[in-house]
Order: C-alpha cells, then structure tokens, then sequence
C-alpha cells in the first residue's frame, strides 16, 4: 500500500471524539436547534453514527487510492490495474510425470488402469500428495519395469516433489512390487497461481517490452510470463561471442523440464532481434545434505521432534519466489528452528560446514535432512 504518510497528507483520517467536537461546534455555531449533545442523548447516536461514516469513507479512499497504482495495488485491484498493460496473472498448473512400477521377478503381463491412483507418504503433518494416472499402461509379460504418466490431483508447486517420493499405490495392484518417481520424472511442472509481487514485477517491467530491440528485460518479462517459470537470468553481455545472448530458466520445479524449456524458447524467439543468438538453458539443482543437532530442556517429551525439525528445514529450502535459491546460511537454519519450534533451546549445523553461496545459476534443494535431538539439564 501507499506511506500512511503520504496518504495522511491527502486522505487523512480524522480521530472520532476530534471529529465528533468539531461537529458539535458548528452545529451551535450555526444555532441548531438541537443543543442536547450529551453522550446519554438520542442525537448524540445519531451524530456519531455520521462521524463514523465519514471515516469509514475516508479509509474506503485511500484504499482505492492505493488500488489505482500498479506499485501499491493488490489481489483484484492488481489484476486490473496489470490488464491495463496486457499482463495477466499466471493461473495454476498441476504437474504431470513419469511414475515407475515395477517387480522384482519376472511374470505375467500387468494393466495399470487409467485412473489408478499412487501417492506420497504422509507428511509430519498427516498430509500425502496424491496423482492420477493419465492412460492405461501395460507391464510387458515377463518385463521388470514400466513408467506411466501420472497428473498431481490438484494445481500446485508442492506435488513437484524430489525422486522418490511418490512410493505407494492407494489401491494394490496384483503383480506389482513398487512405486516410485526416478530422476528427472517430472514432464510439466506444476505451479501455483501467480503472487501479487510477480505479477507486479512483470507489470511494471513491461515498458521494456516497448524497446524497438531487444532488450535483457524485455526477454526477461516475455520469459517470465510462461506458465512454470519462477524466474529468468538474463546473460546479454556476450557470454558466447558477440551477439549472444544466454537465458536461463529458473522452473517451479528448479530444473527446468525440456518441455518448459522449449515454451521459453519459443516466447524468446518470438522478440529476438535479427542477429541474436539466444540460448535457452536450466539452471542446475545441486542437492545439498543437512545434518543439525538441537539441544532442547532434560524435561521435554521429545518424541517427534526430529520429524518436525527436518520439515522445517525441508519448508525453508523449498523452492519459491524470495528465497535466495543458490544460498543456504547456518544463520538461516538456526532462525527458521528456532523460530517454528519453541522447545529447542540451541541449533548447532554441522553440514554443511560452512555458508554456501554458489553461481547464479544454481539451485540448492533438500538432499538427506539429519536431525539430533540433544537434551541438557
């Protein structure tokens, strides 16, 4: 929203009892008929119910006011205010896959029906994710293995889960011994419904799609409008050669998938200039390990703890706008721990061992989280 102060200055906000004094004053000023203004009288009501009104008005403006600009505006007003500049807020996407079934013997042919359903393990909090299988799939007589496409049951980044996640089926399946996701199974990534700071970001960057050339920000706002990007890097400064021009991909997923990839290239060649040569790439999930130790009271029943610790750590490091995807401080850790769990008394990180800060076009993502829980007197 608009400074309080620069509101103040043109939509102030008058006090009730300043407001309700000073029109009591000009109604005697002006002889009113009434002069009863006591709090205990039928007129007194009335009178404050029309000072309230008029300060419910003046805080309806400055809402409106702050509606008016791309910079202060939120939720609706936003979307209107971005519909004015041709930009329109990124809907949700579920993700689709590659699940792998399969069996440790060799044996008789095995359908997967079309609608079968497979699922993550539940949570800390007692949630699973859940995905449907898109189209029947047969496991070849005497085959070990088959992939089949699976859709998350709903839109959003969160079913983007890492290898291995997705291991149960929620009916059985005769024949079948186990379910998981293998590197690289994500085909789409899914994606939440775009936030206000995104959207805002595109919107007012979109003068520089108004550059009779391309321009680094041009490429990145077109980029950046693809559904399951979460950002773009542009590299204009000849990383190739003279007239190259590198772009990579930050997905909701991390990775970009090839599919995302190819859509950005396709926006990008849509505004590169006549001797541009543009490269569309990922930038690189790198799995980093975490082990800490927390010291909690002698007292405490800690049953569960290290569950909830490790997906606290998981949350911190998940991939989203804001978070400093290359970065991961001992500082960080500590905080969020400390911060999420009031029982922990002290957080000791033992990896990594130092702050990483990596390339630009790196991704740090959750790989093995280690928690101990450590009691003192």
């Amino acid at each position: 929203m608009i400074d309080s102060k620069i509101l103040d200055e043109i939509l102030p906000v008058p006090e009730l009892e300043e407001l309700r004094d000073q029109r009591v004053a000009e109604l005697q000023e002006q002889g009113f008929a009434i002069t009863n203004f006591n709090s205990g009288g039928v007129f007194y009501h009335l009178l404050m119910i029309a000072c309230k009104m008029r300060i419910e008005l003046a805080q309806l403006a400055r809402t409106i006011v702050g509606g008016g600009f791309v910079s202060h505006a939120n939720g609706a007003w936003l979307e209107l205010k971005s519909a004015d500049y041709s930009k329109r807020r990124k809907a949700a996407v579920k993700t689709q896959g590659y699940v792998t079934v399969s069996r440790k013997q060799p044996g008789e042919a095995v359908k997967i029906g079309k609608g079968q359903i497979v699922k993550t393990i539940k949570d800390i909090n007692g949630d699973e994710l859940r995905y449907f299988v898109l189209e029947t799939t047969t496991l070849q007589k005497d085959a070990l293995a088959v992939n089949v496409v699976v859709e998350a049951e709903k839109e959003g980044a969160r079913y983007n889960v890492p290898t291995g996640q997705i291991s149960r089926s929620l009916t059985h399946i005769e024949g079948i011994d186990e379910v998981t996701n293998p590197d690289g199974w994500i085909i789409r990534e899914g994606a939440d419904v775009e936030e206000d700071e995104g959207l805002r970001e595109r919107t007012l960057r979109a003068w520089s799609e108004l550059s009779t050339q391309a321009i680094a920000a041009k490429y990145q706002n077109v980029c950046e409008g693809v559904p399951g990007v979460l950002f773009v890097t542009v590299h204009d400064l000849h990383p190739r050669g003279q007239g190259t021009i590198d772009i990579v991909v930050t997905g909701t997923a991390g990775e970009a998938t090839e599919g995302l990839l190819e859509d950005v290239r396709e926006a990008a060649a849509s505004i590169a200039g006549p001797y541009d040569d543009i490269l569309v790439k990922s930038s690189v999930t790198v799995q980093q390990d975490v082990a800490v130790t927390v010291t909690v009271p002698i007292s405490l029943y800690a049953e569960g703890l290290e569950g909830k610790a490790a997906s606290v750590i998981t949350e911190l490091m998940q991939i989203r706008r804001g978070r400093a995807l290359n970065e991961l401080t001992h500082a960080d850790i500590i905080y969020t721990l400390k911060g999420r769990l009031d029982e922990i008394r002290n957080v000791k990180v033992t990896t990594p061992a130092t702050d990483l800060s990596l390339d630009s076009d790196k991704v740090i993502i959750p790989g093995e989280i280690t928690v101990t829980v450590q009691k003192v007197g």
